[in-house]
């Protein structure tokens, strides 16, 4: 998920294209369609964080994805924990897996979309990611399959919210 917003009104959003692109400097890629309100948070506050989840937090990951932060307040609705950042002023989510803390570093048009290169300034993560890696074996990371309510997590198994 992307987080964008302060914590008083946190506006988290579920985004397909994220990318890393650099070691050194550390940089992800991230593309939010322009008619977004997350990418108009994004190009305010020039931040955001990526909260990575995983299958138990399924459910909360579709009302990101399908409620418009500019008409409803989707932290009401979900059931985590948005908690201060250390480094950015868009929150984490304390039950994800981990929270890479971007500050906006470059913004391109790609048509409909915009591409965010974000600098990760600040990780946070529990067992997830022992010596660095996703512990796959252990913790169920979301895959969306396909546009609409498929998710899948490395397994064999098809799961819709």
């Amino acid at each position: 998920m992307i987080v964008a917003g302060d914590i008083n009104r946190p506006n988290p959003m579920t985004a397909d294209w994220v990318v890393p692109l650099s070691i050194n400097p550390p940089l992800l890629g991230v593309s939010i369609g322009k008619t977004r309100y997350t990418r108009k948070l994004i190009e305010e506050q020039k931040d955001f964080v990526v909260a990575v989840p995983t299958m138990e937090l399924l459910k909360d990951v579709w009302i990101a994805g399908t409620v418009s932060g500019s008409e409803e307040n989707k932290a009401e609705k979900m059931g985590v924990t948005f908690i201060p950042s250390e480094k950015v002023k868009a929150p984490s989510i304390k039950e994800c897996a981990a929270n890479l803390e971007c500050k906006v570093v470059n913004e391109v048009e790609t048509g409909d979309h915009i591409f965010f290169v974000g600098e990760i300034v600040n990780v946070t993560y529990g067992d997830a990611f022992k010596e660095g890696m996703p512990d796959i074996k252990n913790y169920k990371f979301i895959m969306h399959a396909s546009f609409g309510g498929e998710f899948t997590y490395p397994s064999d198994e098809i799961v819709k919210p």
